[in-house]
């Protein structure tokens, strides 16, 4: 796919676009990874449900505009102190927004995973006008400090704790370790390694995994409120997760599910990922609620 470029301001967003069918959708991918990690055959399979497709590097990420100068102190103070970022969660929604821009795109149904879903649900409620639908993959209520109580950072600590080797090949091990600990371990069996080090391969050439980069990404997140529904507008929303999640625990969907007053549907064999196995059912569940008639309903403040 060729890169092209959205601009907000003076930062560069890098997206990819996959020519479809008329219902315009943006792939909103998690922290700290470029959105090859959406895999190619994944938007393929929306593109046959009757999207075209848009996914992007979010700042701070891949090919997009990076902020290296700005120091951090570690991903604990990242969560719990953070220092002041270079940006703030608002930026992100800015940054999709100038990508529909891009695109010419006046608006779009929204898909995101993880971080993603709490950047689709800002753009909402900044930009009510330019949502159509949103899907949240991987998704939990973490407004303040309940991230902590929703969270299991175990395995984050096992995997990023390790050593790799320098450049692409450290870059490739990493990838196969991350996205095997995000998998299902129920569902192991699936998992396709020569799939994540070819997304290893990809990421690295884009950019080189930076550490201080996902601790930006996550001050960032500190330092705003996407998880605030009272200006969400009455567009169809869905929240699909994993019922393998090793990560984010159920009662973090159910309790965003209950804030949001939006269905939540819960796969075995999935985790904090978008596993292989599932690729069709999700583009079909986004396909789904994307042609849904809906009736207004009132969101409620969190």
């Amino acid at each position: 796919m060729t890169i092209q470029y959205a601009h907000n301001g003076d930062v560069r967003i890098a997206y990819e676009r996959f020519d479809g069918g008329p219902q315009p959708l943006l792939l909103l991918g998690g922290h700290g990874r470029p959105s090859t990690w959406i895999p190619d055959d994944f938007c393929h399979a929306l593109v046959a449900a009757g999207f075209s497709v848009v996914r992007y590097d979010h700042r701070d990420s891949g090919a997009s505009t990076h902020f290296d100068q700005h120091r951090t102190g570690g991903y604990l103070r990242a969560l719990l102190r953070p220092t002041r970022p270079p940006y703030t969660v608002e930026a992100f929604a800015a940054d999709a927004a100038a990508v529909l821009d891009a695109n010419g795109w006046t608006s779009a149904h929204l898909a995101g995973g993880s971080m993603g879903a709490g950047v689709a649900l800002l753009l909402a409620a900044r930009a009510p006008g330019r949502v159509r639908s949103l899907t949240l993959l991987t998704a939990a209520y973490t407004r303040g400090h309940r991230v902590l109580r929703y969270t299991r950072p175990g395995p984050f600590r096992q995997v990023l704790g390790r050593r790799y080797p320098p450049g692409a090949a450290g870059e490739e091990e990493m990838t196969v370790a991350v996205m095997r600990m995000l998998a299902s371990p129920h569902a192991l069996d699936h998992f396709d390694e020569d799939l994540a080090r070819d997304i290893g391969r990809r990421s690295h050439a884009r950019h080189p995994s930076d550490r201080r980069a996902d601790q930006r990404q996550i001050t960032a997140g500190r330092t705003g409120d996407p998880w605030a529904f009272d200006a969400l507008p009455d567009v169809p929303i869905q929240i699909i997760n994993g019922l393998d999640d090793p990560i984010i625990r159920a009662t973090g969907g159910l309790d965003l599910a209950r804030r949001l007053r939006a269905p939540i549907r819960f796969y075995p064999g999935m985790g904090h990922d978008l596993p292989k196995h599932l690729w069709d059912t999700l583009a079909a569940d986004i396909a789904t609620l994307a042609n849904r008639p809906h009736a207004p309903a009132t969101r409620p403040a969190a």
